[in-house]
């Protein structure tokens, strides 16, 4: 009986309705999902560069979002002596104004969100408002898929608000920004393959320097980006994605002679093969795999993971040629398996 009164109780304290909730208690979102159906105890903190801010609970009645308690967040920026304060209210209110009170940026949010302090080197310098649709129990890749940057941006002794939409992968690419003079942040994009089941979602980058004089600028050259964030320390994966972005494919026949085991490691285990939608009369695949190929009867499921053997043959034509002449041969030869993910972000 004893026990029974225990399951019942536990089970009532983890039903609780909202009105457990007090004033003056805050909750957090943890970017999951734009509809959260829970809260939670403890802010997001991604790499300590995005952090969520507190929403207080400021009345336990409901909001006209339909939320069960109202909320208030808050936070603010310094821009050589200028203050810039933000606050959003029940998840969906949001509103930028200056030290003397006048409204910089007002909106609505689609979707419920915390505020979420975008910091470099301890300050903070810009906000976020999102989610991340599938609370990154897919698509691990990226940490928002939907981050809505605010930026106070001071020129000519006025301040503005820039914004833009990002799909922030920091988790993936933090390493190599975190030292860079300006916050340096990676919008992720997609990379398309021979047919859209096969799509790499999220596995490209557009890097942007952000600060508070400039706003948000895109690191369009290879030189400049090399300068300003450390290329080595990303995973191999995402080094040859980004040599072929640029279409450095010199280095990147010389990264990938230099690293080819490793390179390969990261790729079978965290990439799908798919052939650049040109290229199916598979030129450098092995017999046993070329058979199973060329069989109509065989799924794409249906093909084994690349062996050993197989990329031992790989690494043969690709180490049997000294120069490439660009980085469509470089990739016939040395990623035919891949090739859709290596060669499509250097022809967008």
């Amino acid at each position: 009986m004893k026990k029974l009164l225990s399951i019942i109780v536990l089970t009532l304290l983890w039903f609780l309705p909202a009105s457990a909730y007090d004033i003056g208690q805050n909750v957090f979102l943890n970017a999951c999902t734009p509809d959260p159906e829970k809260y939670f105890d403890t802010p997001l903190n991604v790499q300590d560069v995005i952090f969520e801010v507190p929403n207080k609970i400021i009345k336990l009645e409901k909001s006209k979002y339909d939320r069960n308690f109202q909320t208030l967040a808050k936070s603010n920026i310094n821009i050589n002596g200028n203050e810039i304060n933000i606050s959003v209210s029940n998840f969906r209110d949001l509103i930028i104004k200056d030290n003397n009170g006048k409204i910089l940026s007002e909106r609505q949010i689609s979707g419920a969100s915390s505020i979420y302090e975008i910091k470099h080197k301890g300050s903070v310098v810009a906000w976020g408002v999102g989610w991340h649709k599938q609370c990154r129990e897919f698509h691990k890749d990226v940490d928002f898929t939907v981050l809505r940057i605010f930026l106070p941006v001071k020129s000519n002794n006025e301040v503005k608000i820039d914004w833009r939409v990002f799909t922030i992968n920091l988790s993936q690419t933090y390493k190599a920004t975190i030292n860079s003079k300006n916050l340096i942040l990676s919008d992720a994009e997609n990379i398309f393959a021979s047919y859209n089941a096969a799509n790499y979602y999220y596995k490209g980058s557009q890097y942007y320097e952000i600060d508070n004089e400039n706003g948000f600028v895109a690191i369009a050259d290879y030189d400049d980006l090399n300068n300003k964030i450390e290329i080595n320390k990303l995973n191999p994966g995402k080094i040859i994605i980004t040599l072929s972005k640029y279409n450095e494919f010199e280095l990147l026949e010389k990264y990938t002679k230099e690293n080819f085991a490793d390179i390969y490691k990261d790729l079978t285990e965290n990439y799908w093969w798919n052939f650049y939608y040109e290229w199916e009369d598979y030129p450098n695949v092995s017999e046993s795999y070329k058979k199973l190929l060329m069989d109509e009867n065989v799924y794409h499921s249906d093909i084994p993971p690349i062996s050993s053997e197989e990329i031992a043959n790989i690494k043969k034509i690709c180490f049997s040629k000294d120069n490439y002449k660009d980085m469509s041969e470089l990739v016939r030869n040395c990623y035919y398996w891949y090739s859709s993910l290596v060669l499509e972000p250097s022809i967008k």
